[in-house]
């Protein structure tokens, strides 16, 4: 009886010490990395999935998909035709034009998915939507903390954050969170400190009203840049898919859209770094736009674009 009650009391301390012991995430396997793919609908408005994955270095983006999605190809096999049943559509001339889009870590790839070779971190997103107005549309939000954590094709660019006057605080405090979520070789400085060489090579977060100088000088080649939206005549303008006027905003309304940037000179199609306009018609649309992307990032999940009105987020197009 003395031995068997020994043998309960040493059961229930090993138990005891296993309970107390936290339990870790998995570790990733040695030799292999790791990313995520996702498929949405209609500029990130429907999620159809967001799967995170173990692959082998140098696997291709179009294995990946594959290994989550039943796929359906064309053009010997570059060309993504359907994605769980989601197939492109042509529906005659002024009809709907859908096809699906590839996006690295939220820049749209130059490079076909078949030899695109992923790196560790890297976010594939697919989405399926209607191309009558845009069939280019080079960067995205929705994919946030990317691509200033991770670039593209395993290449990464230098963030700055460049803020009006009166927005030196906001930009600390966003370069806080950016920092939080894994975003490194970030700096901050005023709109006006920005040289040549960082418009050229730099990822870009600019933090400014419609009447900042560069985001005036953006907004002046809106429809070459991929965007929705943008602002005329003391309002912001946003356009459904379509091209058609959707909604017009007036004061206290911010924005969040995104392009590769126009002063690379390699081109808007570099896929090397991205600018995000994060603006409004003025100071409140600003801090609005600001405050979203510091507490409320995770309502730009998917989005292609946003806009802020009252502390709600709706995106773009519409």
């Amino acid at each position: 009886m003395k031995w068997h009650n020994l043998l309960v009391l040493i059961t229930a301390f090993l138990l005891t010490l296993l309970c107390a012991c936290p339990t870790s995430p998995p570790e990733k396997e040695a030799g292999v990395i790791r990313v995520r793919v996702v498929a949405t609908e209609n500029f990130g408005q429907r999620l159809m999935f967001d799967k995170i994955l173990e692959v082998m270095p140098d696997t291709s983006a179009m294995a990946a998909l594959t290994r989550v999605a039943e796929v359906e190809t064309a053009y010997g096999g570059g060309f993504v035709n359907a994605i769980n049943g989601i197939r492109s559509r042509f529906t005659g001339t002024g009809g709907v034009k859908a096809d699906w889009f590839f996006y690295v870590n939220g820049i749209q790839s130059s490079t076909g998915a078949l030899d695109y070779k992923l790196n560790d971190g890297d976010i594939q997103h697919w989405d399926f939507h209607d191309w009558s107005l845009r069939h280019f549309i080079p960067a995205i939000v929705g994919d946030l903390p990317e691509p200033f954590a991770h670039g593209y094709s395993g290449k990464t660019s230098p963030t700055v954050i460049a803020y009006s006057e009166d927005l030196k605080e906001d930009a600390k405090n966003l370069e806080q969170r950016l920092a939080g979520m894994g975003v490194n070789d970030i700096s901050i400085k005023r709109l006006g400190e920005l040289t040549a060489n960082e418009r050229e090579s730099c990822n870009l977060l600019l933090l400014g009203t419609m009447d900042s100088k560069l985001i005036s000088e953006l907004n002046q080649v809106w429809d070459r840049l991929g965007f929705f939206s943008h602002f005329e005549n003391g309002s912001l303008i946003v356009l459904n898919s379509q091209g058609e006027v959707a909604a017009r905003y007036g004061a206290g309304v911010g924005l969040i859209q995104a392009t590769q940037s126009p002063w690379n000179p390699k081109g808007i199609g570099a896929c090397e770094n991205v600018v995000w306009m994060v603006s409004g018609i003025d100071s409140t649309g600003v801090k609005s736009a600001i405050d979203t992307l510091i507490n409320h990032h995770s309502e730009l999940q998917y989005a292609c674009a946003v806009v802020v009105e009252d502390g709600k987020i709706i995106r773009v197009p519409q």
